[in-house]
């Protein structure tokens, strides 16, 4: 029987969800390369390492009375009367006050409207200085969270059909109330971090987690990545880990109608505990086409969280990127057309559609005849965040799907771009070309549960790829080899030469070339990858290698060969496919002249992917 929570004292959380014994599915992890640090203006030393003005803070924003749901048009019941999981908003600052910090706040709602977040940001450029482009409000997406403003229309359905009456106005006070007090609390709450900020240790990487799953083809595209910033004091402690996954909060059903945060939730729940002191901040990333599977039961939510958890973990101990200066950034609008603007003869004639297409009718109508417009745009917002020249963060507005991320990526590299979605405002689903090609709901029915008159024009998706191409910074715009090429590889300034995935030929019949992630991926024992180095100075010379490698494929054993000279060994985890490591492997001899280098499997007979490999690194001995 369920415990209804509402009392004349407010609403209570329910027990935590327990974590689950069964091993989650594989686990996985990305990271950069450690770099040395530099100083910059406005930061100070932690012994070696460059520090930036880090703060955090958190709030509880679970609804103290009955409220409506959000997510779900089919619940059965309207109000939600108890709480399965308390949901949270959590904010970070970085950067002092003289670099013009940066702040990140997440929330556990299905959406963020516009005007909440306008109110949030003309509250902080007005009281604290803070540039609104500095300003980000990550929505999670949970469907177990109040209604705040962005689906409003779902409100209205009733057992399979629409009423013609007005929201209960009991209601309809019950959202305005909350979405009033989440807006004074996300003030509150930013100004907290801000007030919070010490020196940390920031650095950054990327893993992977498996259960996204695209929801619309039966393997189609999904974004696995999942990068996070991790932040730690001086000493090492952990702080704050801000994350991302590009899939739903869609665990749970409609027919739960108990406040939760889904999986999102889970998540920060399960690394909080395992961190004691550390906040977790979780966002999403072009999940608009991704569903969590499995799903429908408690203990999938359970699943789902402690796989991001374990994932992290194996993040916080890898190879981080360093990141030495608090991000800079841009905020831009573009205008995203209707393929649409229906006239009053249509819009009448849709009114006898019983579907979500005739409900927007009648809204539509009614709009015409209190002398308003049909829009036919979107006003759509955009921000492009600079991380030390080191890492890209794009923030996407709206349920955006994976194509755009996985577009990107490609342009400006998997290795480096990390891609929010759900972000600052929720106007509707952003359909790519393919998407909008293909129909369904992703792409036109879901329009009219926003409130939108008709899909969008197909070239949508070129008008929000090029305007953020035109922010992206210049240092993520070199050229990236599309193909790999042998070529000879000469002595760079250090003496060392840096043995390219790209300039190296490759063998075999898997092996292949991915421009994305400037490596060789499919690598099994019967390929190949060789280098021709012009080697200026005989000597010795200690031998790097750059991999990755999911923790079930590690194992294997490779060899270099460079003329009679030979290096074995065994390919070591790095925790996923997306985390890269770097290793020195032993040390070669090398003549003046031509070296020719062939990096291949020590064991012919070894089955599946041996390893991914960006680049190898030939550094002189002195």
């Amino acid at each position: 029987m369920t415990q209804h929570l509402f009392n004349n004292k407010g609403m209570k959380a329910a027990r935590p969800l327990l974590l689950i014994t069964k091993k989650a599915h594989a686990a996985l992890v990305l990271a950069g390369i450690l770099l040395s640090a530099t100083t910059l203006f406005g930061q100070q030393k932690a012994g070696n390492a460059v520090t930036i003005a880090a703060g955090v803070a958190s709030a509880d924003i679970t609804p103290q009375t009955p409220i409506r749901m959000a997510g779900y048009a089919a619940r059965l019941s309207t109000d939600a009367d108890s709480v399965l999981q308390p949901i949270a908003a959590k904010a970070l600052a970085l950067g002092s006050d003289a670099q013009h910090p940066t702040l990140l706040i997440t929330v556990d709602l299905v959406g963020i409207p516009w005007r909440i977040t306008k109110n949030v940001t003309d509250f902080l450029t007005k009281e604290k200085g803070i540039n609104p482009a500095q300003v980000a409000i990550f929505a999670s997406h949970t469907h177990g969270g109040p209604e705040v403003g962005n689906l409003i229309n779902i409100l209205q359905y009733r057992n399979g059909g629409f009423s013609d009456s007005l929201l209960a106005l009991k209601q309809l006070i019950e959202i305005t109330q909350y979405t009033e007090q989440l807006t004074q609390k996300l003030k509150d709450l930013a100004v907290a971090a801000l007030n919070n900020r010490k020196p940390a240790l920031v650095s950054w990487g990327q893993g992977q987690a498996q259960f996204a799953n695209n929801r619309r083809t039966k393997g189609g595209p999904v974004d696995l990545a999942l990068p996070i910033l991790k932040i730690t004091d001086p000493n090492g402690a952990l702080k704050a880990v801000f994350l991302n996954y590009a899939c739903h909060g869609t665990t749970l059903g409609g027919e739960e109608h108990k406040i939760h945060g889904d999986w999102i939730a889970e998540a920060h729940r399960v690394i909080e505990a395992r961190h004691p002191g550390a906040t977790a901040l979780v966002a999403l990333g072009c999940a608009g086409d991704a569903n969590p599977e499995p799903r429908g039961a408690l203990e999938n939510v359970q699943r789902h969280g402690k796989e991001i958890a374990d994932n992290v973990d194996k993040l916080l101990t890898a190879q981080l990127q360093p990141l030495h200066s608090a991000p800079s950034g841009t905020m831009q609008w573009i205008r995203l057309p209707f393929s649409k603007v229906p006239t009053a003869a249509e819009l009448v004639e849709w009114t006898k559609d019983a579907s979500i297409k005739g409900y927007y009718a009648r809204l539509a109508l009614e709009r015409l005849e209190r002398g308003e417009t049909i829009p036919a745009v979107v006003d759509y917002p955009f921000q492009v965040w600079n991380f030390d020249n080191k890492m890209a963060m794009v923030n996407l507005a709206g349920e955006v799907v994976v194509d755009y991320s996985l577009r990107l990526k490609d342009l400006y590299g998997a290795e480096r771009l990390w891609v929010n979605a759900y972000a600052n405002d929720v106007p509707s689903y952003i359909a790519s070309r393919r998407v909008i090609g293909e129909g369904g709901y992703e792409a036109e029915g879901s329009m009219y549960w926003y409130n939108k008159p008709s899909p969008f024009v197909p070239e949508v998706e070129d008008m929000i790829v090029n305007a953020v191409g035109e922010s992206i910074p210049a240092a993520f715009k070199d050229k990236r080899p599309a193909i790999n090429h042998l070529e000879a590889v000469q002595k760079e300034a250090d003496g060392s030469y840096h043995l390219s995935s790209w300039m190296a030929g490759a063998e075999g019949s898997r092996i292949k070339y991915m421009p994305e992630w400037k490596a060789f991926g499919w690598f099994d024992a019967k390929d190949k990858a060789t280098w021709n180095a012009d080697i200026a100075k005989a000597g010795k010379y200690d031998v790097y290698l750059e991999w990755s490698v999911s923790d079930t494929m590690a194992g294997k054993t490779f060899e270099l060969i460079a003329g009679n000279k030979r290096i074995k060994g065994k390919v070591d985890k790095t925790g996923s496919w997306f985390t890269y490591r770097t290793k020195k492997i032993g040390y070669l001899q090398l003549p003046k002249g031509t070296a020719n280098i062939v990096l291949q499997s020590g064991a012919a007979s070894e089955k599946g992917s041996m390893f991914d490999v960006r680049a190898l690194r030939l550094v002189p001995v002195k």
